[in-house]
């Protein structure tokens, strides 16, 4: 029986992602502010990433979470998953926007339903 190797396997998305932007491993570093040795190693299973340099390496690499099993869509609920998607895809001022919208439709929210209690349970 084979066991799975998870340095072996993120070291090789890492350095697939990598080659695949078309960077060495001294840019990658840099744009991480790690160093080369620490890349080398992440890169030849000798190291397993911290989560923080994981996410970042990820981040900077474009690499899709879904290679490593994060999926989010797990709601079963379209509407829900179609909300996901579009934070998702947000940029900072897109969320800011968002989330300026969502906490208005919240407190007109709670003014309905105070209303519809008021008005059915008076």
């Amino acid at each position: 029986m084979m066991k799975f190797d998870d340095k072996k396997f993120i070291a090789e998305r890492i350095k697939y992602h990598r080659k695949k932007m078309n960077l060495t491993q001294s840019e990658l570093a840099e744009m991480a502010d790690l160093s080369d040795q620490h890349i080398s190693r992440i890169e030849r299973g000798c190291y397993t990433p911290s989560l923080t340099t994981f996410f970042l390496l990820a981040k900077i690499l474009k690499i899709d979470l879904k290679e490593f099993g994060f999926d989010i869509k797990e709601t079963n609920n379209p509407k829900k998953d179609k909300l996901i998607d579009i934070i998702n895809k947000a940029n900072d001022n897109e969320l800011i926007f968002l989330d300026d919208i969502i906490s208005a439709l919240e407190n007109a929210m709670k003014k309905v339903r105070k209303n519809i209690r008021n008005h059915y349970f008076m």
